[in-house]
């Protein structure tokens, strides 16, 4: 692996070195058809079909890949219908589970929407409000650009509030600067259910043709008010029987499996990639308006460099813990109150080597080569063995026995790893594209770590209609995360010796875009599968376990009405293990029309629906996703999210009025989102976003 890694490196400066030496080769051997699209549109670094009409944009947001740092056109949220939805934790995706209140962690109902367990796994539960290097957006705007939303709902003790913004501008053509901001307050519908969480980030890029930039720094601090769940479902599938003087309870006053608890988790990052490209100057046959030939610059390859350091932090801790000792069976260390510390630094160094893609009519591909070093520090609870021997029982008048120490009551972990990888990709022409990427630790913790996943898609006309087609997979051979193997802390401790996950996946997607219609198929085998039990430990599943699952997305157009649909289905082989809804299905309907020729005005209702199954329950003292606690195992599902709604559009501005969960009105209450955890009851909800671009 070294070799061909070296000898790559000297393939791509000699060519490099060539090209640059010799204008590019003559006059006659460069042709933009194969940089760009038919239309002869000049090459774009975004990766854009057509850079003609990229250039005239007003606003680009763009995102960026793994490690790598190659930059693609990120969509905008702009649309004009479909607002209220989007501001919806439901509205994440397809099928989400999590505990009711805006900003509390939550886990995708799909599988295969799922991503791998970080090392830091107190976090997963907030990926989709975490910045990552892969989701944030960049900008290059010709004016200054901002956006503000502003969401709420409910009345004073329970409203839920969200402030979201962004401001960037440019500095000439090259040079762009911005932050942007996330504020989340939810008091909470159900006792003790609150959620606060605020997030920044600072970010940059320097973009010419030879010297390309992108960083950013960012601070994230989420705080949960953790009550486990409600401690009785009849409050909500029977409120009759709760009644008090002939009215129905009120949320707040539904008992909680316990209160004055939190969990709080902070996260850091810092992010710089840049690259320098290697390349020549070609003058085209084309003339500006005073007469002279157009140059442009043609680049051969790039090197490149990332540097990623992230630093996260998670307390659970309570100001009662008397209510949370009589929820759990033991007691793993001395501390008289909860106060539960952990944390981890993850240090990441990728240099890579890239040529690029279509600077030749010869050149049909592009390269990459590239080599990652990774250094990761971790922080816990020192275990203590005479209580991991002989754990204390709560209630236990001796709860906190003199025991012989070895202080600090403190233990660091170190580990470090290094992977080789290569990317090799077609992404210019519309009849066939593919990506294949693959990397793989040779040295550290991880050795013979290995991830292969590849993309390959093509397009042709069927009955006069153009047809899309993509096939997609994977093979993984992955480290369990580092707090699977190792935890301890007042109420659980384990230290466990995990083999690695090993996944395989194959899956298709078709599409046809006259119709409106999406098709795809899937299955997935795991082996090595690692889940929380119902007590709440990590378990290896001994089974090899298999994910069928297909997806159907439909939508009607016809004037002024809409109809959108999409379903899913998938079966897991293991429902004990790996329970999984065998359908979710999300369906909108509405009208859409403009009033006065400005006023753009949506109304309509949508529902959200999943089969019935073994939901799992959210442990806050792991803050894990587990399967439901034995003698109170509970079904959740089979009850549809109804939500009624009036979208406005009016030039820059778009708000909305939503009554939430109006299915209440209609159906039988069951509206749980996880085992114990409801789903807010009917509220209305209002949203405003506002757009400066002048």
């Amino acid at each position: 692996m070294k070799y061909c890694l070296y000898i790559f490196i000297i393939i791509i400066i000699s060519v490099s070195s060539s090209y640059a030496q010799q204008g590019g080769g003559q006059r006659g051997g460069f042709s933009l058809s194969n940089l760009a699209s038919s239309k002869n549109a000049l090459p774009d670094s975004l990766l854009f079909k057509d850079s003609t009409e990229l250039k005239n944009k007003r606003i680009i947001a763009y995102s960026l890949t793994p490690y790598i740092g190659d930059s693609y056109i990120a969509p905008l949220d702009t649309n004009k219908l479909n607002y209220a939805n989007s501001t919806l934790m439901d509205g994440h995706g397809l099928s989400v589970a999590y505990l009711g209140n805006v900003g509390s962690p939550a886990q995708s109902r799909i599988f295969s929407e799922r991503g791998e367990a970080r090392d830091f796994i107190f976090a997963d539960g907030y990926n989709y409000y975490k910045y990552t290097p892969e989701n944030v957006h960049y900008f290059d705007v010709k004016t200054p650009y901002s956006n503000v939303t502003y969401t709420f709902g409910g009345a004073s003790i329970n409203k839920e509030e969200r402030l979201k913004g962004v401001l960037t501008t440019n500095f000439g053509k090259k040079i762009n600067v911005g932050a942007d901001f996330d504020y989340i307050y939810g008091r909470g519908f159900y006792n003790s259910n609150g959620t606060k969480l605020v997030s920044y980030r600072l970010f940059g890029s320097y973009r010419s043709d030879r010297y390309e930039l992108n960083a950013y720094l960012s601070n994230q601090h989420f705080v949960i008010n953790e009550n486990g769940g409600i401690s009785e479902t009849t409050y909500i599938t029977d409120p009759d029987s709760h009644q008090q003087n002939n009215r129905e309870i009120d949320s707040k006053s539904i008992p909680t499996r316990y209160s004055t608890t939190w969990n709080r988790v902070r996260n850091k990052q810092y992010y710089l990639t840049h690259r320098y490209n290697l390349g020549f100057v070609r003058t085209l046959d084309d003339f500006d308006e005073e007469g002279n030939a157009k140059e442009i610059f043609v680049p051969v390859s790039s090197i490149i460099h990332t540097f990623e350091y992230e630093d996260n932090r998670r307390r659970f801790y309570s100001s009662s813990t008397a209510v949370t000792d009589t929820s759990y069976q033991n007691i793993y260390n001395l501390d008289p109150e909860l106060n539960d510390r952990m944390s981890s630094w993850n240090y990441k160094n990728t240099f890579a080597l890239s040529l690029r893609e279509g600077f030749q009519d010869w050149v049909k591909l592009g390269l990459t080569a590239f080599i990652r070093f990774e250094q990761r520090k971790f922080r816990t609870q020192a275990p203590i063995q005479e209580l991991i021997d002989n754990p204390i029982k709560p209630g236990n008048t001796t709860l906190y026995p003199t025991l012989s120490l070895d202080f600090p009551l403190i233990k660091d972990y170190s580990e470090s790893s290094t992977y080789l990888g290569g990317e090799i990709y077609k992404r210019q022409g519309s009849i066939l594209t593919y990506n294949a990427r693959g990397e793989l630790a040779i040295v550290g913790d991880d050795i013979g770590e290995f991830r292969l996943d590849g993309e390959l898609q093509t397009r042709f006309n069927l009955f006069n209609k153009e047809l899309s087609i993509k096939a997609n997979g994977y093979i993984k051979n992955v480290t369990p995360a580092f707090f699977q193997r190792h935890f301890y802390s007042r109420y659980f401790w384990w230290d466990n010796k995990l083999k690695n996950t090993k996944q395989v996946y194959v899956g298709g997607e078709a599409k046809i875009e006259a119709t409106e219609t999406t098709l795809s198929a899937g299955v997935e085998s795991i082996e090595n599968y690692v889940f929380f039990n119902s007590a709440g430990v990590p378990e290896q599943s001994g089974s090899n376990i298999q994910i069928v699952s297909a997806r159907l997305k439909q939508d009607f157009h016809y004037k002024a009405f809409g109809w959108e649909n999409e379903i899913v289905y998938q079966l897991s082989s293991e429902k004990k293990e790996l329970p999984l809804p065998q359908v979710s299905a999300y369906t909108n309907i509405y009208l859409a029309t403009k009033l006065a020729k400005v006023l753009t005005v949506q109304i309509g209702a949508d529902a959200h629906y999943f089969t019935e199954y073994d939901a799992p329950y959210y442990e806050p003292a792991t803050q894990q996703f587990q399967l439901q606690r034995k003698g109170y195992e509970m079904k959740v599902g089979n009850y549809p999210l109804v939500n009624a709604y009036v979208n406005f559009h009016l030039k820059q501005t778009r708000f909305f009025i939503m009554m939430y969960n109006v299915g209440t009105l209609f159906t039988d209450p069951n509206y749980f989102s996880l085992a114990n955890y409801p789903l807010n009851p009917m509220h209305l909800k209002f949203g405003l976003s506002v757009n400066f671009n002048n």
